[in-house]
């Protein structure tokens, strides 16, 4: 066999082999591990590369003086079967695994939406009573339920938490430098009302608003409209680590914050530290219905968790098996989650310690956000899309109330 066809023969094996190997290291450390309800490709595709790996092997003719390790033709075509076998194998598993992570979400969803096209590369999507608002890199939008869009801060960069607080018709953005104020609903321009800036938001009844930032957390009381909003700081109290997240519970009278894998209750008097607890991965954000908690946690699912008692929360549960959850909001007995590409997940958390996938809605391109819109609706960020989507949940609990 001559050394250059041998070579080419050799390096052609081992590029089938390594490559998908890489690529599924790398999906390995993103996805976890889950129980496949088909694995017949993986054994398919082991036997088309064992058969068209052996093709030139077989095609060789054999010097009558060969030596050396494996130079045999015998040997060659058993090596390039083993090689293109496993490169099958390693194509195969990861085709079943991708099939077994879409049939974990349940059935495709048919649901009810409504668009409304962004004239920005949306990144954040923070509901508010009436509307919403947009964060991308080119300023911020507020979309109210009827579609219309208020363009703001066009010229500003760097918002990493905004808040909506229509009694106040006043927008609050969050960015490292200071906080903005600008009108919910017309264009005038914005200022500056507090010099000190921060990373979460958090609206607590219509007159305050928690501010978390750095390694420290306050509590603002609000006056004035618009633009003209005055922030006056009425509490604080340091944390020890940065805010991921924060999330108010009015009838509990207590302030979760989530810092990376840590979630603490804080009173929402002063912000004393009531009760916490670890999560076994870091959380994205963080959403609550009444005595439960939910946190996205990007390539470790979700988690759910019993918040009845601020003093002793409890991890009830995880969903596992999703690709990536990027966010996740809490309403009643469902939840919904933002899964990119895969599209919109829905759960039922009627039972907390036994979640189950009712299915996923696939038609609103790469969901990235997820809020609230008001009763059976919820908000979906396409951020390659740079839509909001309107999301009408009823055909979701109907699904959802067929299966029981």
């Amino acid at each position: 066999m001559p050394r250059c066809l041998r070579a080419v023969h050799v390096l052609l094996a081992a590029t089938m082999l390594l490559a998908p190997a890489g690529q599924l290291r790398a999906g390995w450390a993103q996805e976890a591990e889950q129980s496949e309800a088909t694995a017949y490709r993986r054994w398919v595709l082991a036997l088309v590369g064992a058969a068209v790996a052996t093709v030139p092997a077989l095609l060789t003719k054999e010097k009558e003086d060969a030596r050396g390790a494996c130079q045999s033709k015998a040997c060659l075509t058993a090596l390039a079967a083993t090689m293109g076998a496993s490169a099958g194998f390693l194509i195969g598993r990861e085709r079943d695994q991708a099939a077994a992570r879409r049939n974990a979400g349940g059935p495709t969803l048919k649901l009810e939406t409504r668009a409304v096209e962004l004239d920005l590369l949306p990144e954040r999507l923070t509901a508010y009573q009436g509307g919403a608002v947009v964060v991308g890199r080119e300023g911020m939008a507020a979309v109210q339920q009827d579609g219309r869009i208020n363009r703001l801060a066009g010229d500003m960069r760097g918002v990493q938490a905004a808040a909506g607080l229509p009694a106040h018709d006043a927008l609050l953005a969050a960015t490292a430098s200071g906080v903005f104020s600008f009108p919910l609903r017309d264009r005038a321009p914005g200022r500056l009302v507090l010099q000190q800036g921060g990373a979460a938001l958090e609206p607590m009844g219509a007159d305050q608003v928690a501010l978390g930032g750095g390694a420290l957390l306050r509590r603002l009381k609000l006056t004035g409209q618009g633009a003209m909003l005055q922030l006056e700081e009425e509490a604080r109290a340091a944390s020890p680590g940065a805010f991921t997240a924060l999330a108010y519970s009015p009838f509990a009278g207590v302030l979760w914050n989530l810092s990376h894998d840590r979630l603490v209750a804080r009173s929402a008097a002063g912000f004393e530290e009531v009760g916490s607890v670890t999560l076994p991965a870091g959380g994205r954000s963080l959403s609550l219905s009444g005595g439960r908690a939910l946190v996205a946690a990007g390539s470790q699912g979700v988690f759910l968790l019993d918040i009845s008692q601020p003093d002793a929360p409890r991890i009830m549960s995880q969903v596992q098996g999703l690709r990536f959850a990027f966010d996740a909001v809490l309403e009643g007995d469902r939840a919904y989650v933002a899964l990119g590409r895969q599209g919109l997940l829905v759960i039922d958390v009627s039972d907390v310690a036994h979640p189950r996938t009712i299915g996923v809605a696939r038609n609103l391109g790469f969901v990235s956000e997820v809020d609230l819109a008001g009763a059976g609706k919820v908000y979906a960020l396409d951020r390659e899309g740079g839509r909001l989507f309107t999301v009408d949940t009823g055909a979701a609990a109907a699904a959802s109330s067929g299966r029981e």
